[in-house]
């Protein structure tokens, strides 16, 4: 039998990386005794079974601030299994947890390993010899662990054959934010007259919102909804407008003034190959076990890059400090330490150095703004900006 001692960390990743590429027969955890959050083990055991389904969890609480504890709870363990059966991982853990491990680990000969999460491998602690790249992770594999679920996405994605028209339209609509804005405004007013499922709208050019302001379209943005396949048949006169559209998801998109920057990021990243597990518009019930169904603040766009998870924040407007908040909490609650926060914004703030690009930086995370959304190369510039945040630095930042 293959046990793997774990030292329980807050950070999700360094609880689950090694057992998932190691694949054990057994985990044991140390914890801290102080911690009371049973559901953290039963989300471990969900995560885990998914991939081994006969695997088993043990969990052992003891005082983390004493030294002699921890040595006497892995010789405990290394006894009770035998020390050859057993690896012990110094990844996870406070510093007299890994002091109090390693005593234990000498003492019995007990195999040692150490994962590198920004390198992906794991190595014997004693030679430095690597000894396996780590598994490649999912956003799923995230989710069991923390104990959440996914509740569905705000947006459904546009198929891969979609992904052109996607970015014709987006990549028009922001040269013409401001027709976009009204025209919008005139889409969602009308559309709200009828029934959701309703694939066509007819309506006079002038109308008021519930706001009572005076809204109109503007042709040329009706024209290109039609051009890339938005529309199935637009009609257009001097006082009115009729409107049938190619689908319930293309409406859904017509009708939603900042889905397009979304969509943008989204089929940037999918389209790139670069990634795996891209979601567009994610919706996270952080508690499973409350027996309540409640999502917390959706996520634009999520992904995983090398076993890391990436979250990305689409605005399609300036940044201000609650989203900036709002992205480093996300970031902190389902990836922890060992993930990546990046903003899209559709403003000047990097270009022009703001004090929300400065305290950006400070937080650690990286953003990308108006000159990169309208480069031609954005997805090599959101690509290489996921890939080159740099997270050894972030040891260092004030966040």
């Amino acid at each position: 039998m293959k046990v793997l001692i774990e030292l329980y960390d807050k950070d999700t990743l360094k609880n689950i990386v090694a057992p998932l590429t190691l694949r054990p027969d057994r985990v044991v955890y140390l914890y801290d005794k102080g911690m009371d959050d049973r559901d953290a083990f039963r989300s471990l055991v969900t995560c885990f079974q998914k991939n081994m389904p006969n695997i088993v969890v043990e969990d052992i609480p003891v005082d983390i601030s004493s030294v002699k504890t921890l040595r006497a709870a892995v010789c405990r363990v290394a006894e009770r299994y035998e020390a050859a059966n057993c690896t012990l991982e110094l990844t996870g853990g406070s510093e007299l947890m890994m002091i109090g491990a390693y005593q234990a680990g000498l003492e019995m000969g007990i195999r040692m390993v150490h994962t590198d999460l920004v390198k992906g491998c794991i190595t014997d602690i004693e030679t430095d010899e690597k000894l396996t790249d780590i598994a490649t992770l999912t956003l799923e594999n995230f989710i069991d662990a923390k104990g959440a679920c996914f509740m569905g996405e705000s947006h459904q994605p546009p198929k891969p054959e979609r992904y052109d028209a996607i970015n014709n339209m987006a990549r028009f609509l922001f040269r013409h934010l401001r027709d976009w804005k009204v025209t919008c405004s005139w889409l969602q007013t009308v559309a709200a007259r009828g029934f959701s499922h309703d694939l066509q709208m007819e309506s006079r050019r002038n109308i008021h919102t519930k706001s009572g302001k005076p809204v109109s379209p503007k042709d040329e943005i009706l024209l290109e909804f039609e051009k890339n396949g938005f529309f199935k048949k637009l009609s257009l006169d001097k006082n009115g407008i009729w409107i049938r559209f190619n689908s319930l998801q293309d409406k859904q998109y017509c009708i939603n003034y900042g889905v397009w920057l979304e969509l943008y990021v989204y089929v940037a990243a999918a389209s790139s190959g670069a990634f795996e597990d891209v979601k567009l518009g994610t919706m996270i019930d952080w508690n499973v076990y409350d027996g309540l169904k409640i999502g917390g603040n959706e996520i634009d766009v999520m992904l995983m890059e090398d076993s890391l998870p990436v979250f990305i924040s689409c605005k399609l407007k300036d940044a201000d400090t609650a989203a900036l908040n709002e992205l480093l909490i996300a970031k902190k609650r389902l990836g922890g330490w060992f993930s990546k926060g990046i903003i899209v914004t559709f403003s000047r703030e990097k270009q022009e150095g703001t004090g929300t690009y400065q305290r950006c930086k400070m937080l650690g995370l990286e953003m990308l703004d108006e000159r990169d959304i309208l480069a031609v190369d954005f997805r090599e510039r959101l690509v290489r900006t996921i890939r080159e945040h740099d997270l050894i630095s972030l040891k260092w930042k004030k966040v």
